[in-house]
């Protein structure tokens, strides 16, 4: 018998956070029933459990995936305005989600898996994966303001935890910066803050993993070695 937001999350639904979300939604139901106790135990050997009208169950294989998503694509599911999804670019059996988010208009790495477990700690605030992206600006960038940057940038709900920021290529309307946290719009807003409207955003490193040369749209399944470097990062045993 396990939780059944551990039970979502190792179905590859969702991390457990978000399946308790699910739950306090009113979107999962066991055996028929809808679920209300966040405690509620699952037997994966017997019990029904169904999310928004679906079975759902335990995923024995384990994918991992690598996505280089283009602009116009939400990472999401489902979307309830019908834009198109990061999930009709990926082909493949096994139900996987996307981990974290790239905004519709962003582009870059994106990781997508089964293993609800990995999901959970590559999203917690705790293991402080590093994210690194390359914004193209409408203006060139005041050198200047790469300390006010890298500080910490104050908004309106918090302040953004110091970060590293640099030039990239040629040209000065480019710059490069690595955080290790995720909020909403995070990039761009910082950026705002300080007077910069971003053209493009593209993540290129996501903790271990380099895009690499991956075209825009395309994807692969993660080499062995690149799994064992994600677990390792989170302190899972690979």
């Amino acid at each position: 018998m396990i939780r059944i937001n551990r039970f979502l999350a190792l179905c590859g639904v969702a991390s457990r956070r978000a399946a308790e979300k699910y739950i306090s939604d009113g979107r999962v139901s066991l055996n028929g029933r809808t679920v209300t106790q966040l405690g509620t135990q699952v037997d994966e050997t017997r019990d029904v459990v169904m999310v928004n009208g679906h079975v759902v169950r335990v995923e024995r294989k384990k994918v991992y995936i690598i996505l280089n998503k283009p602009k116009g694509y939400v990472t999401t599911l489902a979307d309830e305005r019908g834009r198109k999804t990061v999930l009709d670019l990926v082909s493949v059996h096994e139900r996987v989600v996307p981990v974290g988010r790239l905004d519709y208009q962003s582009e870059g790495l994106l990781l997508l898996t089964n293993d609800g477990e990995l999901v959970h700690r590559l999203l917690h605030p705790r293991y402080g994966l590093l994210k690194t992206y390359y914004a193209t600006l409408k203006t060139t960038f005041n050198a200047a303001h790469f300390a006010p940057l890298t500080a910490g940038v104050k908004l309106e709900e918090f302040t953004t935890a110091p970060c590293e920021a640099w030039f990239y290529g040629d040209t000065q309307d480019r710059i490069a910066i690595r955080i290790h946290e995720g909020k909403k719009h995070q990039i761009r807003r910082m950026l705002a803050h300080l007077g910069y409207e971003v053209k493009n955003l593209r993540r290129i490193h996501f903790g271990p993993l380099e895009l690499g040369k991956l075209r825009v749209g395309q994807w692969r399944y993660l080499e062995p070695d690149e799994v064992k470097a994600l677990k390792k990062a989170t302190g899972r045993k690979p």
